[in-house]
């Protein structure tokens, strides 16, 4: 009934010396729990499915997330070199950052509070709901199965705690921190970071290791100025450290002879796209970035369809269409949080205490991740699971929720294939009516 399918406990393998012996088989079961669990993620929904449960006591799942000795981080620098080494094993590698909000009830539960829904609000209507915010870092690959999109694969996250509360950072430092150990983990390699604007500021620009760079959206008003110029001969009073005043990239969007316009083609899934680009730089960004050069790209949709955006690049020898292409990576963190939401039960937990928040809940990233890896490694060796759709003939293939079935079905299998035999042709048959029964029990359960 334990039985892990060889392919899902090879990958899972590296993270043994993060726990102690007893505790990592714990995790292991949990997380193959909760990758077959068929309804909500509640921690004793999946123990229902966890292989354990007949011969441990109830309480330990609970005391997994609560008590035991480990550490996401320490996870997740594992599963950061996994991900390099299996699919970014050369090049630069992209990472995304953003913050998501995870709705939850109850005053009780630790690093609660009241937070802006992005998906319920509007421009002209902001709703704010309770729940935990959670700032995640993931690094976005292109896998060879789905060349027509970057995935996002979570790696770190932070919970975030609330102004006034013992431990308040601001979302940036935690970013900021985060970026910071992935440029460590890889210090040899360049790390390109693409944000939103939330996150393009002097809490992230500043005190940044060599090898990290940054792509995001810049403020319309932002201070630029131009380079220093060198030191004249004679000059009296100290080196200038920013040159002449230029115009905010709102002024510089309609500077059509100051700033050349060109056109860039930008090929998505939906088709290809014709922009207007103007290219700004070498310049300075002063307040955020002090002394080090930046570019900026300014990107306007003809059709009116995109709203226009000034792209700030700490890497000056990229060009305009890398540093779009670029930015467009960032759209795969939502994909990731809508996914884990729908699919992993992000939002299911149902704990309140420090521990158990801080660990519970990132789990679906955890099996978010540790699913996109098994399937670019093992997935062709698998089948998929049958689910007749022709109303679906337009679909892109594999979703998540495709990779997602196939994990799930070979696992399946995996467990009845184990007590199918023992070695010596015969089969187990109680063993093998005892899996059975725990599976229609499983499926046939009401959720």
């Amino acid at each position: 009934m334990d039985q892990v399918i060889p392919s899902l406990a090879q990958l899972l393998d590296p993270f043994r010396g993060c726990f102690r012996q007893e505790a990592f088989l714990n995790f292991q079961q949990v997380t193959v729990a909760w990758l077959l669990c068929p309804g909500r993620r509640t921690l004793s929904e999946v123990w229902q499915v966890c292989s354990l449960r007949s011969r441990r006591h109830w309480t330990a799942v609970y005391h997994l997330f609560a008590y035991a000795k480990w550490d996401w981080d320490e996870l997740g620098a594992i599963l950061c070199l996994l991900v390099l080494t299996h699919l970014v094993p050369f090049g630069p590698i992209w990472i995304v950052i953003d913050d998501t909000l995870c709705h939850k009830r109850g005053r009780r539960v630790a690093f609660g509070g009241f937070f802006l829904d992005p998906v319920l609000s509007s421009k002209s209507r902001k709703v704010f709901r309770y729940g935990l915010n959670y700032v995640v870092l993931g690094l976005a690959v292109r896998l060879s199965f789905r060349p027509d999109r970057h995935h996002c694969l979570p790696v770190l996250w932070r919970v975030f705690r609330k102004k006034g509360t013992a431990g308040h950072r601001k979302r940036t430092e935690l970013a900021a921190e985060m970026a910071r150990l992935v440029a460590d983990l890889a210090p040899l390699r360049e790390v390109r970071l693409v944000c939103d604007n939330a996150y393009v500021n002097a809490s992230v620009l500043r005190d940044r290791p060599a090898n990290l760079e940054l792509i995001g959206p810049l403020s319309m008003r932002a201070a630029l100025h131009e380079l220093p110029t060198p030191r004249q001969k004679g000059q009296r009073g100290p080196q200038r450290k920013k040159g002449a005043r230029l115009p905010a990239p709102k002024e510089m969007f309609e500077d059509r002879k100051r700033y050349r316009p060109t056109w860039s083609r930008l090929c998505s899934p939906r088709g290809e796209k014709e922009l207007r680009v103007q290219e700004v730089g070498p310049l300075l960004w002063y307040c955020a970035c002090k002394s080090q050069p930046v570019r900026v790209v300014l990107v306007r949709d003809p059709e009116g369809s995109w709203q226009d955006v000034a792209l700030l690049s700490t890497d000056v020898r990229l060009s305009a269409a890398e540093v779009i292409q670029g930015y467009a990576r960032r759209w795969s963190i939502e994909v990731t949080f809508h996914d884990s939401k729908q699919y992993l039960g992000l939002q299911d937990p149902q704990v309140w205490c420090q521990g158990s928040v801080e660990r519970a809940h990132p789990m679906a990233w955890f099996c978010y991740s540790l699913t996109l890896l098994w399937y670019a490694s093992h997935g062709e060796e698998h089948e998929s699971p049958r689910r007749e759709r022709p109303w679906y003939h337009w679909a892109i293939r594999p979703a998540f929720a495709e990779m997602l079935g196939t994990l799930r079905l070979a696992s399946w299998r995996g467990r009845y294939s184990a007590v199918c035999g023992d070695g010596s042709g015969q089969p187990r048959s109680a063993e093998l009516l005892e899996t059975l029964d725990s599976l229609l029990h499983c499926l046939a359960a009401v959720r």
